[in-house]
């Protein structure tokens, strides 16, 4: 059995029940609450330097609502679809069969690993643009990230995009 450490056995059990009810009250649900309770405890517990927290709860408070932030955002992500992009999604392979092009499926396929290489977002927003023609702002807007953002994974993602692709040639 592991051994407890004795800073975070001491939050926990003067700010554990407080951490749960503050993250129940801005999760989605009690059980990703306590998952995201229990995270907080994890990355405590990976601190090294934990003589250097001037105010731990404060700082345990900080932990839980970057985790929040940080599970919103897959949450979204699995919602819009962005991380079950199948492959007949971003190349038409309909359309690849109709014309018989055996270079345009090589590609295809490469561009799709080239793809799944990039975050989700990046990925997403590439698709988005690209794909179907949408506008910065209506991707932004899709996605609940500033415009700034969608330019920045756009700029990211293009570039890994030529960088890969030129190297596959």
């Amino acid at each position: 059995m592991a051994e407890t450490d004795p800073f975070v056995a001491r939050l926990a059990s003067e700010h554990g029940e407080d951490l749960l009810r503050f993250l129940a009250r801005r999760a989605r649900n009690t059980a990703d609450a306590r998952e995201v309770a229990q995270e907080v405890y994890v990355r405590l517990l990976r601190m090294e330097r934990k003589d250097r927290i001037r105010n731990p709860r404060a700082y345990l408070y900080r932990v839980a609502v970057n985790l929040l932030h940080e599970y919103e955002l897959k949450r979204r992500a699995e919602s819009d679809g962005l991380r079950g992009w199948v492959p007949e999604q971003l190349v038409d392979a309909a359309a690849l069969r109709a014309e018989g092009d055996a270079e345009a499926q090589i590609i295809g396929r490469r561009l799709q690993a080239v793809l799944g290489e990039l975050p989700v977002k990046c990925r997403a927003v590439l698709v988005m643009h690209r794909r179907d023609g949408m506008t910065c702002d209506e991707i932004a807007a899709k996605l609940g990230i500033s415009r700034s953002m969608v330019k920045r994974y756009l700029g990211n993602g293009l570039r890994h995009c030529c960088a890969r692709l030129g190297e596959l040639q």
